[in-house]
């Protein structure tokens, strides 16, 4: 078993960890512990309920791990709904929220830890590299689909083959929660883009530009919120390949901070991600 599940295996109570033993590696996504509730893990698109039943100490015992101990430290990330953990891990976390003048201010009683377990494949990118090389590398990518169907291992694998030979391209990341960065495909490789970890989308497409002089900027899940700083800092020209959660184009442009970043035509390419088995594919919207 290689670093990442090792990881985190280590964020399981002995006797739910003994129960995922049987889960094949390559294919496990995501484990779910929810106090009370049967052990779930997510292998592909298969959603599984183990016989293991878990307790609240098995979901404070995965906070505690995640968080190293000190809850504190990770207030701000636990307010926002994740943990990150160490090798592109991430956990969502649910829970009670604590409301204040600010709106939700933190969160108790967490109820609910989803592990996610990021997967490297070569090969996802190729539609989209082609796509971006036929432009010469001059317009940036938006890469929408629901939850789930693949567009961190693809941005991941866009970023490491698209930083090496033959490309070479000086590519920047910026990985807000840490789910890009995994050692096996980035260490000991030819992979060797810049990575920006937890800084808000703007601020690190900003630094980045000012910083790092990149040709090719990454960054995952855009919300609504991340829009009007990703239209500031795009006014540097470099192109920026990123992904966002929605089922089709009408709906994103249902969401006014989307439709603002295509009327500043922040984006050449609008790509609708399907995934069929451990195949991924890309459509382009007609956006002319």
């Amino acid at each position: 078993m290689d670093a990442k599940f090792e990881d985190v295996r280590r964020c399981l109570r002995p006797e739910a960890a003994r129960a995922i033993e049987n889960a094949t590696p390559e294919l496990l996504c995501e484990i779910r512990l929810r106090a009370g509730r049967p052990l779930y893990i997510t292998c592909g698109a298969e959603n599984i309920a183990l016989a293991y039943i878990c307790r609240e100490t098995d979901v404070a015992y995965a906070v505690d791990m995640l968080c190293g101990g000190s809850r504190h430290t990770y207030g701000e990330m636990i307010r926002r709904g994740y943990i990150p953990g160490a090798n592109g891990v991430r956990a969502g976390i649910c829970g009670e929220a604590v409301n204040g003048e600010r709106g939700v201010e933190g969160m108790r009683r967490i109820t609910s830890v989803n592990l996610r377990i990021p997967h490297a494949v070569t090969g996802a990118a190729d539609d989209l590299i082609k796509l971006l090389a036929a432009d010469a590398f001059s317009l940036g990518a938006l890469i929408y689909s629901p939850p789930m169907e693949g567009k961190t291992t693809l941005l991941r694998d866009a970023a490491a083959r698209l930083s090496s030979p033959p490309y070479k391209k000086r590519c920047c990341v910026v990985d807000t929660r840490g789910e890009i960065y995994i050692k096996e495909l980035f260490d000991g490789t030819d992979a060797a883009p810049d990575f920006l970890t937890g800084y808000p989308k703007g601020e690190g497409i900003e630094c980045a530009c000012r910083s790092m002089s990149p040709q090719l900027i990454f960054t995952d899940e855009l919300g609504g919120g991340d829009c009007p700083a990703v239209l500031a800092a795009q006014n540097c020209g470099v192109p920026l390949i990123a992904t966002a959660h929605a089922a089709s184009f009408a709906s994103l442009m249902l969401r006014p901070p989307f439709k603002m970043l295509y009327e500043h035509n922040v984006f050449g390419h609008y790509l609708r991600l399907e995934r069929s088995g451990d195949k991924i594919s890309l459509t382009e919207e007609n956006i002319v």
